[in-house]
């Protein structure tokens, strides 16, 4: 066993907040022998190692990475999303799709790529970008096509607000899971983009929720967003999914989406 698991217990310890006593509690294990693992004076058994990444609420990936950092093999499988093993969740995301119609919901990776989009969601897109003049990687991405300079941002109102607070949530990711590196790229991408890095987001008084203000010509929008999960993932594949279903945040917007998906008469 090399060092690899000590530095990642104690650098998912130490994010936590957690003193030594306070995850061998948790753990149920002595603080001695937390510490002789910390140390190297001690080698885990793979339950044990489970145990940990199980208090310390670790995603699947993560714990593979624990597993493999103390001696064995990763116990999370991570199945493509197209195979047949897949398939209950595969009819579950298309379900949540289609029963959010007509409003725009989709499915994103971890990293916030749009693997998955219902037809509010391309009309919502459709309405505010031509997506043959604007990057793949843009449109492909939801983060991206907000704060992106060929994406909405030209149409976003409060654009400000609504980039200084998607900054704060990859921040936010990117803390909670520190050994992620396909997360903290997409992070400092973010921060390259012009004015974004110096933004700082405070919540305004009074509002339940933060909202998207669109504006194209006399077309205008206000939306709000939901964020659903899988609750019990077994998969690695599985744990990084989740769906952001957006929501009229007022009547005339809630009208566009309504209208929008009704079918026009021929000729």
């Amino acid at each position: 066993m090399n060092d690899d698991f000590q530095q990642l217990l104690r650098a998912h310890r130490t994010r936590r907040r957690w003193s030594q006593e306070s995850l061998a509690l948790q753990a149920n294990v002595s603080p001695r022998h937390l510490s002789c693992l910390e140390t190297g004076k001690a080698r885990p058994s793979r339950e044990m190692v489970v145990q940990l990444a199980r208090v310390l609420e670790l995603e699947l990936r993560e714990r593979n990475a624990l597993l493999v950092g103390a001696g064995f093999v990763g116990i999370y499988p991570a199945t493509p999303l197209d195979s047949a093993a897949m398939a209950p969740v595969n009819r579950a995301v298309d379900f949540l799709l289609a029963q959010h119609e007509p409003y725009a919901a989709a499915l994103l990776d971890r990293t916030w790529n749009i693997l998955r989009a219902n037809r509010g969601a391309q009309r919502l897109l459709g309405a505010f970008l031509d997506a043959s003049a604007v990057p793949l990687p843009v449109v492909q991405n939801l983060l991206r096509a907000t704060v992106h300079p060929e994406g909405l941002r030209p149409y976003v109102v409060n654009w400000a607000e609504v980039a200084a607070l998607l900054l704060e949530r990859v921040e936010r990711a990117c803390h909670a899971h520190p050994g992620d590196d396909e997360r903290r790229a997409f992070r400092d991408e973010l921060r390259g983009y012009p004015d974004l890095g110096s933004l700082a987001w405070s919540s305004p008084s009074g509002v339940p929720v933060a909202t998207v203000h669109l504006r194209r010509g006399a077309l205008e929008l206000r939306l709000f967003a939901l964020l659903t999960s899988i609750g019990t993932p077994l998969d690695v594949t599985a744990d990084g999914l989740a769906i952001e279903s957006f929501f009229p945040a007022d009547d005339a917007t809630e009208r566009w989406f309504r209208a929008a998906a009704e079918p026009t008469s021929p000729g």
